[in-house]
């Protein structure tokens, strides 16, 4: 089959506390520290073999993730920018949807021709955090698309237990559109996770900033409006992106670059201040970490983008003022379920970001593309 596939060169940094299971596995869980000189190629790649427990997807509709750029591009000391856990040489993807074209042994509830949206968290269900109910921080984690195989190929085996059926999502818009949104299930289940999952102090009517208008940002955008939000206020330096954002409803999309964040926080408040902090840029140290003025009693910070440096925050401001900070990471545990509903009943529609719609065989003019960060959201189509 037709995939693309990451590879990076094993330089561990001087210094990089590595566990002797991260260097025998060569899945480190700080890719920034690891790997190197990262490239990708489309070609060939084994067709994959069905386990008894898993279903066989052809793929539909597979999203590049701002995590996927951060994996294909590399810093000024050469090194991968995603901090998180990577294995290569390996096949990317981890936001799509499938028809289901084979169905395992031990495999009750779908069938053959189900479409389906998959978690990217492969959750085992039986340590310490699962058993807790933690399961985006399972101690046996894999992911799909940076530690095995993904979903920017013609074919992936998934576990019956990740997949989650689109078919109201088909009832409303069609086949083809429900698998262009389930492709972003995954991406809106993680800011779904943030918002609503970490803290549960969600209240309408809550003043909320958003850094970042990519996917997640978008994602959350469309979630907090369906939510009932009051001012909803956007940071990117991306003009296109700030024109997405505003065609999705924002009350304004701002430039960051050289302003003072409080003052423009306070003035599109009208002097109220924010009560949701929504961090999905990856850079909390220019963006959280200047905040101070304009955060409302009881305000929350919900610390979602992963990269950049972390940041110094005013603790004793956040004291002052009740400010809760919650890092937020992944989708499973049941953002899915809510998303595909909220998707279904038309209160949120991602296929408003989404900005070109490309065969695999443009995989690597896409992700190129990507690098200026002017489109929100590209999906690739591998069959």
């Amino acid at each position: 089959m037709k995939a693309l596939t990451l590879t990076a060169e094993w330089a561990p940094k001087p210094g990089y506390d590595m566990s002797d299971s991260e260097r025998e596995l060569r899945r480190p869980r700080n890719a920034n520290m690891t790997w190197k000189a990262p490239k990708l190629t489309l070609g060939d790649a084994p067709d994959p073999a069905l386990k008894p427990d898993h279903v066989m997807l052809e793929i539909a509709a597979v999203g590049i993730c701002g995590s996927d750029m951060h994996m294909y591009e590399a810093g000024a000391d050469g090194y991968m920018i995603y901090p998180g856990l990577v294995h290569t040489p390996n096949i990317l993807g981890h936001e799509f949807a499938g028809r289901i074209v084979e169905v395992g042994a031990d495999v009750k509830d779908l069938q053959l021709g189900d479409l389906v949206a998959v978690e990217e968290i492969q959750w085992c269900g039986e340590c310490t955090a699962c058993r807790r109910g933690f399961v985006n921080h399972c101690l046996d984690i894999e992911e799909l698309g940076f530690t095995i195989p993904g979903a920017m190929a013609q074919y992936l085996p998934a576990r019956a237990k990740h997949c989650w059926k689109l078919d109201e999502v088909a009832e409303r818009y069609g086949e083809e559109e429900a698998l262009v949104m389930g492709a972003m299930v995954e991406p809106t289940g993680v800011s779904y996770q943030g918002l609503f999952n970490r803290l549960r102090n969600w209240q309408p009517g809550n003043n909320v900033v958003i850094f970042g208008a990519g996917p997640i940002g978008l994602a959350a955008e469309a979630l907090v409006i369906a939510a009932g939000a009051g001012q909803v206020i956007m940071f990117d330096p991306s003009a296109s992106r700030r024109q997405i954002a505003l065609n999705m409803g924002a009350s304004a999309a701002l430039d960051p670059t050289g302003i003072d964040l409080d003052e423009a926080i306070m003035q599109h408040t009208l002097g109220r201040g924010v009560d949701y902090v929504v961090e999905c840029a990856g850079f909390a140290d220019k963006t959280i970490e200047p905040l101070d003025r304009c955060l409302a009693v009881n305000a929350s910070i919900i610390d979602i983008g992963m990269g950049g440096d972390n940041p110094t925050v005013p603790i004793v401001a956040y004291k002052r003022m009740g400010v809760q900070y919650a890092g937020s990471l992944g989708h499973a545990g049941g953002p899915f379920m809510h998303v595909i509903r909220l998707m279904a009943a038309g209160r949120i529609d991602m296929r408003k970001m989404v900005s070109a719609r490309l065969p695999l065989d443009d995989a690597l003019a896409a992700f190129k593309r990507l690098e200026s960060r002017a489109d929100a959201k590209i999906i690739l189509h591998p069959n």
